[in-house]
């Protein structure tokens, strides 16, 4: 009996451990959605007990979160100033977008070389983001757009570095947000996307590669300055 009661406490350790765990990656998880989203605003003040009282957590959890954040370069935390989200760095986001692009070009030409037939991994994903182009639904456009991604890199067997190229490309996603607002960005995405798989499953590594430099947006262009003109306030100087 004495061992049973035991492990029974230990158990209750464990899942009281895994419970702190799992709420910190929430809290983790709501606020840096919200940050990549723009739900909160670049320049925005976080305050910990209003974010403590709208999410129904201690202010340790926020607490670790905002330090994790701050860490991705996401937030900015001054002693007696205050926390506030980290405004729009530009080279930054351009630096992301290169890294997935060096990545995923390299992944989606060997498939393509094999002609690979990914149709099956993406209907599904290419159908939400259609639903989404209809509703003019920029966030979740590009919610269902990451996960068109993640299903060819795991067709190709690196799902793991799709996660990696995710975890590190919300600087990326809030400059997205803003593209994907402007007229009949969401359409022309929608076409790249469509035509990705065509070319994979064609062969056409030509016409692949031609797409991939403008699908990426690593370059800065005339129209990053006039993002940053409708909205200086959320962009660095």
């Amino acid at each position: 009996m004495k061992i049973m009661v035991e492990m029974g406490s230990y158990n209750m350790k464990q899942l009281s451990s895994r419970q702190r765990n799992a709420n910190k990656l929430s809290v983790y998880n709501t606020l840096k959605n919200a940050i990549q989203f723009l739900e909160l605003k670049p320049g925005t003040q976080i305050v910990e007990a209003d974010l403590s009282a709208e999410l129904g957590v201690s202010r340790t959890p926020i607490r670790e979160a905002l330090m994790r954040l701050s860490d991705e370069l996401l937030v900015e935390i001054y002693p007696q100033r205050g926390t506030y989200v980290s405004k729009i760095d530009l080279s930054l986001s351009k630096e992301m977008a290169y890294m997935r692009h060096v990545l995923e070009t390299e992944i989606f030409s060997k498939l393509c070389e094999e002609k690979a037939d990914i149709q099956d991994a993406v209907e599904d994903k290419l159908y939400l983001m259609s639903l989404a182009l209809k509703r003019q639904d920029p966030i979740e456009f590009i919610r269902n757009d990451a996960e068109f991604h993640r299903a060819i890199f795991a067709h190709a067997g690196h799902e793991m570095i799709w996660n990696t190229i995710s975890n590190t490309r919300a600087h990326y996603v809030r400059t997205l947000v803003l593209d994907m607002s402007l007229p009949n960005s969401l359409r022309k995405s929608y076409q790249a996307h469509k035509k990705i798989v065509q070319c994979i499953q064609n062969g056409d590594k030509d016409g692949l590669l031609e797409l991939m430099e403008d699908h990426h947006d690593y370059k800065l262009t005339p129209m990053d300055e006039k993002i940053k003109a409708a909205y200086p306030d959320y962009f660095k100087d």
